[in-house]
């Protein structure tokens, strides 16, 4: 098995077994098998008029998600294999490749629009990609940052604030964050503003919930929505953006089609939906319905009480996967899989917010719903990762039992043989 050397008395393999199975992570495992399959079916649902009408196959658009969840699944087993410790020394050229790859996808053919797809035989959304490295990165450069607290616990006297600000601010926000720059330049000449949105708010997510800088992290988050409100007033600069915030309003003469129809499909549902497979709306009338706008699909089919339980599953999975990350076996790993974590928690936010009008219409799949193949392989790879946390976690878990059993058994030997040996003891 190969291996890599970081020092002459530390090496690791690639491919490693990370630990044994916790309860928590076999029960967040049944949770995504849910998930997916759910999603499967709503796609079948949402797509067999489309696919025969629009490619003259009623399975062409689940038989692809097949194929690529099938391929995703082969993935997810080789992430779940390589020891965290190669994806961290690899974060330095995989940024580098994905900065390559989102400049080779500028000279790309445009699509209504935008470039945001590399075309090597098969296509590719260089964004998903982005996302996933963005998550190691981050996580790598605020896991290496030395945590600097007020007072120094070995003379008790206080930190100086120069330097501590120092280390909260520039060692802990400032650094991480960088790598997100020319990421977010990129993302802009595609023009990509969703891409922009999560990718940013997935690397604030794990400074916030990792607390890298404290109460400062939080100030920067305030002044970040302060930046975007900025940003909203003064959008007539920005052609990409204004028209999609044109369609964006509450007046119904005003609204989009595809918002529109969005609406009418999940008003349709009412409670308890028109059945399984009855869906009106997605007879060509609502545009993406079998990507950005399934969701409404699954409330014009299933209704308020089909949309409450895919909210439901998915709370589930989060709270299973942030409990995992947050008993991993090192900083690294939890702040991996709260950026894991909250990729999938803002883009299900994000995508019903948009088909119920909330939030403009930026074009956001829902996670294991929507088709697409780079997406579901990235995501399922990265489920991967998070079986590795977990496990790795659990081992460490063990480990430490079994050092603090050990440690217990030699102070009561100690005790033991000074109690035979002590003179005083009257025979």
């Amino acid at each position: 098995m190969a291996t890599i050397r970081r020092k002459k008395s530390e090496s690791f393999a690639i491919l490693s077994s990370p630990g044994p199975w916790p309860q928590v992570l076999i029960n967040w495992l049944a949770t995504l098998a849910v998930i997916i399959v759910f999603g499967l079916i709503m796609l079948f649902s949402a797509s067999y008029t489309t696919g025969y009408l629009r490619m003259g196959d009623s399975f062409y658009y689940i038989k692809s998600q097949v194929l690529c969840l099938g391929l995703g699944l082969a993935v997810m087993l080789l992430f779940s294999r390589i020891d965290h410790r190669f994806l961290r020394r690899m974060v330095g050229p995989g940024y580098v490749v994905c900065i390559v790859m989102l400049i080779a996808v500028l000279f790309s053919a445009p699509l209504n629009g935008c470039r945001r797809w590399l075309r090597i035989g098969f296509t590719i959304q260089v964004s998903e990609i982005a996302k996933f490295e963005m998550i190691l990165l981050t996580a790598h450069l605020a896991a290496k940052a030395p945590h600097l607290e007020k007072l120094d616990p070995a003379s008790g006297r206080r930190v100086p604030a120069g330097q501590w600000l120092y280390q909260r601010i520039v060692r802990e926000l400032i650094v991480p964050l960088l790598p997100l720059i020319p990421v977010v330049l990129l993302l802009m000449l595609e023009p990509h503003m969703s891409g922009i949105v999560l990718t940013t708010a997935i690397c604030g997510t794990i400074l916030l919930l990792g607390g890298s800088g404290g109460i400062i992290t939080w100030a920067g988050g305030a002044s970040a929505v302060l930046l975007l409100r900025t940003v909203l007033e003064h959008i007539d600069s920005i052609p990409y953006l204004q028209s999609r915030l044109d369609g964006w309003t509450h007046d119904l003469s005003k609204m989009t089609d595809q918002t529109l129809q969005s609406l009418y499909a999940i008003g349709s549902g009412g409670v308890t939906g028109l059945g399984l497979g009855n869906s009106i709306e997605k007879q060509l009338w609502l545009p993406e319905s079998t990507n950005d706008f399934i969701f409404s699909v699954v409330c014009e089919e299933l209704g308020f009480v089909g949309a409450v339980i895919v909210i439901l599953l998915f709370v589930l999975f989060l709270v299973q996967g942030l409990w995992l990350a947050f008993h991993a076996e090192n900083r690294y790993c939890t702040l991996v899989g709260i950026g894991i974590m909250a990729q999938i928690a803002w883009q299900v936010f994000c995508n019903i917010a948009v088909v119920t009008n909330t939030l403009p219409n930026t074009g956001i799949s829902l996670p294991f719903f929507s088709s697409g193949g780079t997406s579901l392989i990235l995501l399922l790879a990265e489920m991967g990762v998070m079986i590795n946390i977990g496990r790795g976690g659990e081992r460490a878990r063990l480990e430490r039992e079994n050092l603090r059993a050990q440690r217990e058994q030699r102070e009561k030997e100690k005790s033991d043989n000074t109690i035979r040996l002590d003179p005083n003891m009257g025979y």
